[in-house]
């Protein structure tokens, strides 16, 4: 089988990204383009896209182990970041071993437990429940790539321990907007903005609603 190359495109002064079929695969240095003799309009055996192949993963670990030594990811935010550094993966083109170089850096990491959502999750929560809402870290760590059934075990966790961190969070909020009002004096549309603020938020109705109270009765 051999691989054709339809493109060649610059990513930096020495990166080049290698399009086959038209669609984006591998990203190699100028020097390994002369070295493999790839080309654009030209064929890649399957013997020299193998010996690529193995070249990158390589080079995948080692980015990898790069990007963990600054900062912890989720496994989606660590698969994303190499995949947006061009090294390939099979959701481009279907090709043979197209997913090599990201499968091993994941490899291992995985051996030396590197990456961890479970733990990733509880370390952000414990990190963002003071000054969050569970809504908004639920959000976050979804967005993050974070599982559902993590997110909700690790957030059911933690809340059911710290059963009274929104509402603390959501009197304080209160505290800091009405420093120079007095809430108990509010009028119906002065009381409707700050629970739309709050709401806003990411807290519920039924929090807001105990943490005013709770305000109004230390006002006492």
């Amino acid at each position: 089988m051999e691989y054709f190359v339809t493109s060649i495109k610059e990513i930096t002064s020495k990166r080049r990204a290698v399009y086959v079929d038209y669609e984006h695969v591998f990203a190699l240095y100028a020097g390994e383009l002369r070295k493999f003799g790839i080309k654009e309009q030209s064929y890649i055996s399957e013997d020299v896209y193998d010996e690529i192949m193995t070249v990158l993963s390589k080079r995948a670990v080692i980015r990898g182990m790069n990007l963990l030594k600054n900062k912890d990811y989720t496994r989606a935010e660590f698969i994303k970041k190499l995949k947006d550094g061009y090294y390939p993966d099979k959701a481009r083109g279907g090709m043979k071993y197209a997913d090599k170089a990201v499968d091993a850096a994941l490899e291992y990491i995985d051996r030396y437990g590197y990456i961890d959502d479970d733990r990733y999750a509880r370390n952000y929560v414990a990190f963002k429940a003071p000054v969050k809402s569970r809504r908004i870290i639920e959000q976050k760590l979804k967005e993050k790539g974070v599982s559902a059934d993590i997110i909700a075990c690790v957030c059911d966790e933690y809340y059911s321990d710290n059963g009274e961190c929104e509402l603390n969070q959501v009197v304080s909020l209160i505290e800091k907007r009405t420093s120079k009002t007095d809430i108990s004096r509010m009028d119906y549309n002065e009381r409707q903005k700050l629970m739309a603020y709050l709401y806003r938020r990411g807290f519920s109705f039924d929090i807001i609603n105990k943490a005013i109270d709770k305000v109004c009765d230390n006002c006492m």
